[in-house]
């Protein structure tokens, strides 16, 4: 938790710069801002993991490497989900292995930029133990001979990609759900009005953020409702035999339907489709399978995110609701959802953006 709590200034700094462009969405009518959510994602991730502002690259100026980024995520995805697809003969038939290394190549001539500007630094910084961004713990271990660069490069790319989408979606299903659903957006305000009760700009603390108990219930039903990772696949190491007698074998893959577990109403209730932040009340989840909530999965393979993502997303929505009311016209019934990862939906709600003050 303290390399955790060490990126706290990043997040406070990137949100508000975030929160600033918001002011611009003010009575502007409804607006997407799935794109201006990624792109403050993208240099969160990039300052956590490279300690790079990555503003100053052109890639990121014309938002190139996030479209080349999102089109890695989604062919990787499928190779995850389609097995046949790493067969070596239907990829080369059907040139799924030249698409995606055709897509490594771009990004990897930004990942040669970033990763080489911190090859080239001071040697110290990467071995300071207050530095503790992901690349200079990779540096070091590199100079140590104790890791290859393609292995470097390949720890890079795996975190960066992983981390901005999944929590630029989650940010913005969030806005979407508190916007259908003013009710318990107004206690959001409210729980936010009593530990922020200036009306200045705001710095969110590791206390604050342990204060915000109701936001936590609502943070928990977004990911019960629309997980980020919606299936997680596994491939087996042994038979394994279910409950209703049938057998799966070893070596197949079998995908968790975790998006379908959050809405069983054997473990959720009659209303499991519903958004009610209450499922997450102490009484309500007290006498729950302790699997029936599993938005990072479970077990040792479970997100390595589990613990960094909720700080950034909660920091953003503590901002953005302590200052904006937001609304809109597309209702909760309407939703249509599709599987990959992170969750997509079919049609992306525009908002509506009123200041509070």
């Amino acid at each position: 938790m303290n390399v955790l709590l060490s990126f706290l200034p990043i997040f406070n700094a990137e949100t508000k710069s975030l929160i600033s462009l918001m002011d611009t969405f003010v009575d502007q009518g409804e607006i997407n801002i799935l794109s201006d959510l990624l792109r403050w994602s993208f240099k969160i991730a990039n300052q956590t993991i490279f300690d790079t502002d990555v503003e100053q690259y052109a890639e990121f100026q014309n938002n190139e490497i996030l479209h080349f980024a999102r089109l890695y995520s989604m062919t990787t995805i499928l190779n995850i989900y389609q097995p046949l697809r790493r067969n070596n003969f239907i990829s080369n038939i059907f040139g799924f292995g030249k698409e995606k290394a055709e897509l490594f190549e771009k990004i990897d001539t930004f990942l040669e930029k970033v990763i080489g500007a911190k090859l080239n630094s001071n040697p110290e910084k990467c071995s300071d133990s207050s530095n503790n961004t992901v690349i200079n713990l990779l540096i070091d271990l590199y100079r140590n001979g104790k890791m290859d660069y393609i292995d470097l490069k390949g720890e890079c790319v795996g975190l960066l990609i992983a981390s901005y989408e999944t929590t630029a979606f989650t940010v913005t299903h969030s806005l979407i759900l508190l916007a259908m659903f003013p009710e318990y957006q107004d206690l959001v305000y409210e729980e936010l009005t009593r530990v922020f009760p200036s009306s200045g700009p705001i710095d969110v603390t590791n206390e604050d953020l342990q204060k915000l108990e109701y936001m936590d219930r609502v943070f928990n039903e977004i990911l019960r409702l629309l997980p980020t990772v919606p299936s997680v696949p596994r491939e087996l190491k042994g038979d394994i035999r279910l409950s209703n007698g049938n057998l799966i074998p070893n070596g197949v893959t079998v995908l968790i339907d975790v998006f379908n577990l959050h809405r069983n109403k054997d473990l959720w209730g009659p209303d499991a489709d519903i958004f009610n932040p209450n499922n997450f009340l102490p009484d309500n989840m007290r006498d729950r399978h302790p699997s029936a909530f599993m938005p990072f999965g479970k077990g040792r393979r479970n997100c390595i995110g589990s613990r960094y993502a909720p700080i950034p997303l909660k920091i953003a929505l503590a901002m953005i609701f302590w200052k904006y009311k937001l609304s809109t016209n597309f209702r909760y019934e309407d939703l249509e959802y599709i599987q990959g990862v992170p969750i997509f939906l079919k049609e992306i709600p525009l908002l509506n953006f009123q200041k509070r003050f």
